[in-house]
C-alpha cells in the first residue's frame, strides 16, 4: 500500500528521530508518552534503534531473537549477523533497567502499562534460558510478572522447551503456545500467549477484505484462544492499515508489525479516527410533491461548514446508511475555490454563497478590491422579503457574517459586528461575541435602536413582538469548544442549538414576511471543527445534528408547499478519507490528510419548487444567482 506523507507525519518522524539521537547520547531512556499495548514490534532488533524506538512509541510487546555463542547471548536473526557489540545486555537488558530507573512510579509505561518481551531463541532454548536466568537473577523482581504487575513479562517462543519441561524453568518465563496442542492446566498456566503463522490460515494480502471462509477460520481461532483467557498473535501478516483495522475488529490482541511508527500513529489516533453511533434515527420521508418549473416563495439555505462527501458518507454509515440529505432528489457538487487560493476559507466561501461574487480568502462581503457587495438578505429586502441567519458559531463567525458584513479582514470582529447596523436582516441567532459588550454595550443599544429585540436563547424568538430579533444562543457542551484542538473529540454536547432554533426561526420569519416570503440560512458550523481537530466522533456527531436539521427543513417544505431547501457546504476540512465502515453496526473508520481546508468539491442537494436548478457541477458563486433568478430579483 502506497500512502502519502503529509507535513504532520514528517514533523512527527523528524521529532522522533531527534529524540532518539538525544536518547542514544544520554544515559536515560525516552519516557513514552502513550501506551500502545496491543502493538508488537516484530524483529525489533533489526531496526537502527533496537528497543529504544519501539519503547518510545509505547509498544506493549517487543521481539528479540537470541543466539548463544561462547557464553554470550547475541541479538541476531541469522548467525552471520552476530557482532560483538550486539548483545542482549547492550541492546535490551541495560536499556530496560535504565527505563525502570527513570520511571517515577515503577511502571515502564503511562497508565500502568506492561511490557512483554518476546524472546525467540535461534539456538538451543534450554541453554539460552539457563543463561538468561543467571543474567536476570540480580534484577529478578523487574521480570517477575507473575508477582509484580510492574515487571516485564518474558515470553519464550522459537526453539522453546517442550511443554513437559516448562516447570523446569524459573516462573519468570512464560511460553508461546501452539495452536492445536493440548496443554495440561499446569502447562497452560505457563502459556503467555498463542502465536500462529498467518500464511497457514489465509493468503490474504492485506488489501480489500478477507474472504468469508478465511474470516470464519480466523474468528474461530481467536475465539478459541480467548476462551482459554489467553492472547493471540499472528506473525507473517500483511503490514497494511487495512490489516491493522481488521485485527482491531477481530479482537486480535497483538498487531504484528515491521512498521512501528505507522502502527503507533494508527493506534494512538484510533479513538479519533473511529466512531460508532449508538442512537441512530429514522430520517423524514419527503413527499416529493413539487413539480419541475414551480417557483418557491421561501428559500432555506443549510450550510454544513467543512463537510465534504466523506463527512456526509461517514455520517450516513454511522446512522445505518440513512440520512435526510440522501432523500433529496436533486444533487450535485459545488466548486469552492477562492480567487487567491485553490481552497477557500469560510470568509471567501461564505461570501460567494451569500453574494454571488467570488473573493479573496479572509474577505467578508467584499470583492477582491475590498468593495462592498450586496448580499442575499439586502437584495431580497427590495422585493419585500425578510431574511434570517442562524449559526452555532458566534454571530460574528465568517459564514454567518457573510450575510450582513462587509470587511476585508475576517478577524476585525468589532467591524464585523457593527455590520448588523446596516443590514436588512430580521433575525440573527448565534453565539455571543465580546464585540457586542464593548463600550458599555453601545452596539447593543444601537441595535435596539434599529428595532432589534435582543434575547438570550431561542425560546422567545417566535413570540417576540418586535419585527427584528437578535438572539444569542449556543450549544451546551461539557468544555469550551476550540475547533483547532484535538481534544475536542472528548466534548459532550447536551444541547444542539440549531435543531431547537429552526422551527421558532421559520415561524418568526413567516409572521414578519406578510406573505412575501422569507430567506433563512442555517449553518452547522462545528463539522468544520471535526476536520480541523481530525476527530471522526466530533465530525460525525456534528453532521448528524445538521442532518436532523435538514429533516426539519424538508418536513417544513412539505407542509408549506412553497419552500425550496438547498443543502451545501462552504468547503471541506481535513481531507477525510473513509477507510472502512459497517452500516449495520454504525461503525466507521477514517483518516484525515490535513488539519486545514481542502479544495475538494462539496455536495449540493435541493428539494422543493425550483430544486432542479441546483444540480450537477456548480460554482459556489452560482447559488445566490440562481436564487435571485427563481425569485425574480435583479
Amino acid at each position: 500500500m502506497i500512502e502519502s506523507i503529509n507535513m504532520k507525519n514528517i514533523i512527527h518522524i523528524l521529532g522522533l528521530a531527534a529524540a532518539l539521537l538525544v536518547a542514544a547520547s544520554a544515559s536515560s531512556q525516552i519516557r513514552p508518552v502513550a501506551y500502545v499495548g496491543n502493538a508488537h514490534s516484530h524483529n525489533d532488533y533489526s531496526r537502527n534503534n533496537p528497543f529504544t524506538l519501539a519503547y518510545s512509541l509505547g509498544f506493549g510487546s517487543i521481539e528479540v531473537d537470541l543466539f548463544f555463542r561462547d557464553g554470550e547471548l547475541y541479538v541476531a536473526h541469522e548467525a552471520k549477523e552476530i557482532s560483538s557489540e550486539r548483545t542482549f545486555d547492550n541492546l535490551y537488558l541495560q536499556p530496560i533497567l535504565q527505563a525502570f530507573k527513570d520511571s517515577e512510579d515503577g511502571y515502564l509505561y503511562p497508565d500502568q502499562g506492561q511490557l512483554q518481551l518476546l524472546i525467540d531463541p535461534k539456538t538451543d532454548g534450554t541453554a539460552i534460558l539457563n543463561v538468561l536466568t543467571e543474567k536476570l537473577r540480580p534484577y529478578r523482581n523487574h521480570f517477575d510478572s507473575k508477582n509484580n504487575p510492574k515487571a516485564v513479562k518474558l515470553v519464550v517462543s522459537g526453539k522453546k522447551p517442550r511443554a513437559a519441561n516448562f516447570a523446569d524453568f524459573d516462573e519468570i518465563f512464560f511460553f508461546d503456545g501452539d495452536l492445536g496442542v493440548h496443554y495440561t492446566p499446569e502447562q497452560l498456566a505457563r502459556i503467555g500467549l498463542f502465536s500462529a503463522s498467518f500464511s497457514s490460515v489465509s493468503k490474504w494480502n492485506g488489501l480489500g477484505r478477507l474472504t468469508e471462509a478465511d474470516l470464519k477460520k480466523i474468528t474461530a481461532i481467536v475465539d478459541s484462544v480467548h476462551r482459554l483467557d489467553k492472547k493471540i498473535r499472528f506473525w507473517a501478516t500483511p503490514d497494511t492499515r487495512t490489516t491493522w483495522y481488521e485485527w482491531v475488529k477481530l479482537g486480535i490482541d497483538y498487531i504484528n508489525t515491521d512498521d512501528p511508527i505507522g502502527v503507533s500513529e494508527f493506534m494512538r489516533n484510533y479513538p479519533r479516527y473511529a466512531y460508532q453511533e449508538q442512537a441512530p434515527y429514522v430520517p423524514y420521508q419527503p413527499r416529493y410533491s413539487a413539480k419541475p418549473g414551480a417557483v418557491p416563495r421561501n428559500v432555506i439555505l443549510l450550510i454544513s461548514d467543512g463537510a465534504g462527501l466523506s463527512q456526509l458518507w461517514a455520517a450516513a454509515i454511522a446512522n445505518r446508511g440513512l440520512l435526510n440529505v440522501l432523500n433529496m432528489p436533486y444533487t450535485g457538487y459545488l466548486y469552492t475555490g477562492s480567487t487567491d487560493n485553490s481552497h477557500t476559507d469560510s470568509a471567501a466561501g461564505g461570501s460567494a454563497l451569500a453574494t454571488g461574487v467570488k473573493t479573496r480568502n479572509r474577505h467578508i462581503g467584499v470583492d477582491t478590491l475590498g468593495n462592498p457587495v450586496t448580499n442575499i438578505p439586502d437584495r431580497l429586502a427590495v422585493k419585500g422579503m425578510v431574511s434570517g441567519i442562524v449559526s452555532n458559531d458566534r454571530v460574528t463567525g465568517a459564514t454567518p457574517s457573510s450575510f450582513y458584513a462587509h470587511v476585508s479582514e475576517r478577524d476585525l470582529s468589532d467591524s464585523v459586528a457593527r455590520g448588523l447596523l446596516d443590514s436588512k436582516l430580521s433575525l440573527v441567532v448565534g453565539g455571543f461575541h465580546p464585540a457586542f459588550a464593548k463600550a458599555d454595550s453601545a452596539l447593543l443599544r444601537q441595535l435596539r435602536g434599529k428595532g432589534f429585540d435582543v434575547q438570550q436563547g431561542v425560546a422567545g424568538i417566535e413570540n417576540s413582538s418586535s419585527k427584528r430579533v437578535l438572539a444569542f444562543a449556543e450549544d451546551q457542551v461539557s468544555q469550551e469548544w476550540d475547533k483547532l484542538s484535538k481534544e475536542q473529540g472528548r466534548i459532550r454536547t447536551d444541547y444542539r442549538m440549531i435543531e431547537h432554533a429552526f422551527l421558532p426561526s421559520v415561524k418568526f420569519l413567516e409572521t414578519q414576511s406578510g406573505g412575501n416570503g422569507f430567506f433563512l440560512m442555517v449553518e452547522g458550523a462545528k463539522i468544520d471543527g471535526g476536520g480541523h481537530g481530525n476527530s471522526m466522533p466530533f465530525t460525525v456527531t456534528e453532521y448528524l445534528s445538521f442532518d436532523r436539521l435538514v429533516g426539519q427543513a424538508l418536513e417544513y417544505a412539505d407542509a408549506d408547499g412553497e419552500t425550496l431547501v438547498i443543502v451545501t457546504s462552504d468547503h471541506e476540512t481535513g481531507g477525510l478519507v473513509v477507510l472502512d465502515g459497517n452500516d449495520k453496526t454504525g461503525h466507521v473508520l477514517g483518516r484525515f490528510a490535513t488539519t486545514d481546508h481542502t479544495g475538494i468539491p462539496v455536495p449540493l442537494a435541493a428539494y422543493g419548487p425550483g430544486a432542479e436548478h441546483f444540480q450537477g457541477f456548480v460554482d459556489n458563486s452560482e447559488i445566490a444567482k440562481r436564487i435571485y433568478g427563481l425569485l425574480g430579483v435583479e
